[in-house]
């Protein structure tokens, strides 16, 4: 039996070695969620490849800030949470992260435009953090969650929405909403 550290060190290049063969073969994607690829703007490049003019050798883009013809535009938003003083939320849709929102006293709502290919349902996956300060000035902060499914369309607007639970916990939920 090795060391705690040889353990450890084994289970990490198990784990470093088996998640590209997992995601290469969309071991994750059992709902056939394949065919809805999400884009982040302006930073991430395109997921699938274009085709450029043969006419003149072009040099290559580092991202992409359009999107590509068809695709649907959307905006994830979030309005900081009434009594709280800063929070950060991952959006996550069909696996992919699309967005990192964080909202605070000083920017209250806070938007990032995504693009995905088709309308239609998306699994999504919410992490985030909130702070506050309780009655007695002293800075909290909790961990909440959530997921489900929602409704994307082109120039919709999805909402990050913080639930109080009755055992005194926190989850996040997203709706769309139509765009103003």
């Amino acid at each position: 039996m090795g060391t705690l550290g040889q353990v450890l060190a084994a289970v990490l290049g198990l784990v470093t070695a088996l998640v590209p063969v997992l995601v290469a073969t969309d071991a994750f994607d059992a709902g056939g969620g394949s065919d809805k690829i999400i884009r982040v703007l302006p930073t991430q490049p395109p997921t699938q490849p274009t085709t450029q003019p043969t006419t003149a050798p072009t040099s290559p883009t580092s991202s992409s800030s359009e999107p590509v013809d068809g695709d649907i535009v959307l905006t994830v938003s979030d309005q900081l949470t009434e009594g709280a003083l800063e929070e950060r939320i991952d959006v996550v849709l069909e696996g992919s992260k699309v967005a990192s929102l964080y909202a605070s006293i000083d920017d209250p709502t806070v938007t990032q435009q995504v693009t995905a290919t088709t309308p239609g349902n998306y699994d999504y996956v919410l992490d985030g953090r909130i702070a506050w300060l309780d009655d007695y000035g002293v800075r909290q902060e909790a961990s909440a969650s959530g997921h489900g499914s929602v409704y994307v369309d082109d120039g919709m607007r999805l909402d990050v929405y913080v639930q109080f639970e009755s055992g005194g916990g926190m989850s996040l939920s997203l709706r769309s909403a139509k765009q103003s």
